[in-house]
């Protein structure tokens, strides 16, 4: 459904919300211009962003810098506003300054085709919002109403400006939106999280109270007064909930908050005072790795300080770090990855910039990479993620693997497998390889040596690491790759085959696994190992090897048979390789046999047991959960 209407198409979808709506646009449609609209003045700068830098629901529009003095306009449909009595416009909007000198940004209207009026006008001298800006219209009582946004100035001094949500309407009297409600996706059991919110008035009426109530699973509600406000049309607040949400069972439960008892009495539209969203409860904490992507060019003289810092966490977390350079206008760019970082990175500043787990925080400076992987270690994954069955022929450069994941808690969102291919000690003898290098000399400070280099470090000098090769099937991972819903307990894999080019060496690639959340944008969990106890069959026939019951609370069988008395040693490993249970090799009659097993002294976690018959070793991966 295109999101531009008049009254036929629209007014039976947003009336509710909003009263009477007269033009509304929020840019879903995906094309710029959308229908209707047109753009009058440097309009390959206009275009859709796949963000919510605006600060209302992605995607937006998006004007980009260009070297140019000029003016541009994004104008609206004619819309006939004859015979009303009062009509406001509101948008949301983001300015991402680069200079401080840029172009002026307003807003117009016009009739019959003549000249446009400023309605709205700023001559921003650093960033800008996000916010919402409602404008009340004086002259606007005629069948061919229209009006634009525009830039008006030095387009080379503007970084972005991002715009959404364009509303022409009429509010009704009282009405309180709840606008957003934020709770970590996961939580461990017997853990607890604190609710908080955003609150709009999006009503003529100021707000002075509210209540805020959350139920959990269909349970009690739990109502939290908010008191002594003067919200006025167009303005937010932020709650926290006085009450902390206790998870104390393993499931997944829907948490839904309202707003209600707006100004002691009844909101005029309830249709927008609801929110819900689903919170898993880990029975245990699956092992976790930081995916950093970071944005970089050769041409780019500030990237040093990203390959700085790239290494830097490469070697200091070598277990639990996992970085990608995404190249951009040079030999080892990727199209497909290069054309949505903007979009992967959240109000993309520039080069070099990064963001981990795809969590919507970026990061201008990759020294800030280190504080946020430790922020991001703490986040919890519903699932554990392995590179499974890796086989590799050296004739054919044919890859073959699985990505395979267990899960621990039901999800009810869409998730996908993803894979990325990186390759270490890149370099070529152009000078598209040539790296600049605002360092040089030392009037930046130190980094990392680079100081003591020149402005343009030859080709023969520089080597790359972390550089993306391909990332399959597309930025946002595989489409139908995993089901939905996931249930607990569940173990899902998913198999890709892919051929290494001849240019490629084949010692310096890394294949990397990813879990992305396609509701929320962020990957959950990725690795970076070729798993080689995954490659093992886990029901091994010449043994009849088996495990059960798993995943376990504190016993489990294992079970085997062997043709002639055997010596048959049990051990059993933690994630990382670590020795938690070793027991001294006993001799077992030949025919069917049973070793029962005790976790009582473990953690809840993912284990291996490996189970030794003679000269042969089988390994199966155990959880327990308790």
């Amino acid at each position: 459904m295109k999101k531009i209407s008049f009254f036929a198409t629209f007014m039976c979808v947003i009336f509710m919300s909003y009263g009477q709506v007269y033009l509304a646009q929020d840019f879903s449609g995906g094309t710029m211009p959308p229908t209707d609209w047109t753009i009058d003045g440097l309009p390959a700068q206009w275009s859709i962003n796949g963000g919510n830098e605006a600060g209302g629901t992605a995607p937006e529009a998006m004007f980009t810098w260009v070297n140019s003095v000029s003016t541009t306009r994004l104008i609206s449909p004619v819309v006939d506003l004859s015979g009303l009595a009062s009509v406001k416009l509101a948008f949301s909007h983001f300015y991402d300054d680069y200079t401080g000198t840029g172009p002026l940004l307003g807003a117009a209207i016009r009739y019959g085709g003549g000249n446009w009026v400023s309605i709205w006008e700023i001559n921003p001298v650093a960033n800008v919002g996000p916010e919402m800006v409602i404008i009340d219209l004086l002259d606007f009582n005629h069948s061919d109403f229209q009006f634009c946004f525009y830039l008006d100035g030095n387009m080379y001094n503007i970084d972005y400006w991002f715009v959404d949500d364009i509303l022409l309407y009429n509010p009704l009297a009282l009405d309180a939106e709840l606008k957003s409600i934020k709770l970590p996706t996961y939580v461990e059991l017997n853990g607890s999280a604190t609710l908080t919110g955003t609150v709009k008035n999006i009503g003529s009426t100021n707000i002075n109270s509210f209540d805020v109530s959350y139920t959990v699973g269909g349970g009690a509600p739990v109502v939290y007064p908010v008191t002594g406000l003067n919200l006025a049309l167009g303005e937010s607040y932020n709650f926290t909930h006085g009450t902390p949400i206790n998870f104390n069972e393993i499931g997944t439960f829907e948490v839904v908050v309202t707003v209600e008892n707006v100004n002691g009495g009844e909101d005029e539209n309830p249709a927008n005072n609801t929110l819900s969203k689903f919170v898993g409860v880990l029975p245990y904490i699956p092992s976790k790795k930081v995916f950093a992507e970071e944005a970089t060019g050769t041409w780019c003289g500030w990237c040093v300080r990203g390959i700085c810092f790239m290494d830097y966490m490469t070697e200091t977390y070598p277990e639990t770090w996992i970085g990608v350079a995404v190249h951009n206008g040079d030999p080892m760019v990727v199209p497909a990855y290069d054309d949505e970082i903007g979009n992967i990175i959240p109000q993309f500043p520039g080069y070099p910039s990064g963001t981990l787990d795809r969590a919507g925080e970026s990061f201008w400076d990759p020294e800030d990479f280190e504080q946020g992987y430790l922020e991001r270690m703490e986040a919890l994954s519903p699932a554990s993620i392995d590179i499974a069955n890796y086989t590799w022929d050296p004739v054919t450069r044919v890859i073959n693997f699985n990505l395979q994941s267990e899960f621990i808690v039901d999800i009810y969102s869409e998730l996908r497998f993803g894979v990325v291919i990186t390759e270490d000690s890149l370099w070529g003898t152009t000078a598209q390889w040539n790296q600049a290098n605002y360092y040089a000399g030392g009037g930046n400070g130190p980094m990392c040596g680079f100081e003591s280099m020149p402005s343009v470090i030859p080709a023969a000098q520089m080597h790359y690491d972390h550089v993306a090769r391909e990332i399959l099937d597309t930025p946002y991972g595989t489409e139908n790759s995993l089901p939905n819903p996931i249930l607990a307990g569940s173990t899902h894999s998913y198999n890709y085959t892919y051929t290494i080019p001849q240019e490629w060496n084949y010692d310096k690639i890394t294949i990397i696994g990813i879990l992305i959340d396609m509701t929320t944008g962020e990957i959950l969990n990725a690795n970076n190992v070729i798993d080689p106890y995954l490659g093992i069959d886990n029901l091994n026939v010449d043994a009849n090897v088996g495990i059960y019951p798993n995943p376990f609370n504190n016993l489990t069988n294992i079970v085997f048979s062997t043709t002639k008395p055997e010596m048959v040693k049990v051990d059993v490993y933690n994630l990382l390789g670590g020795l938690v249970y070793s027991e001294a090799a006993k001799q077992y009659q030949g025919g069917e046999n049973k070793i029962q097993f005790s976790g009582s002294n473990l953690e809840n976690g993912v284990y291996f047991i490996q189970l030794t018959i003679g000269e042969r070793t089988y390994i199966q991966k155990v959880s327990v959960i308790k």
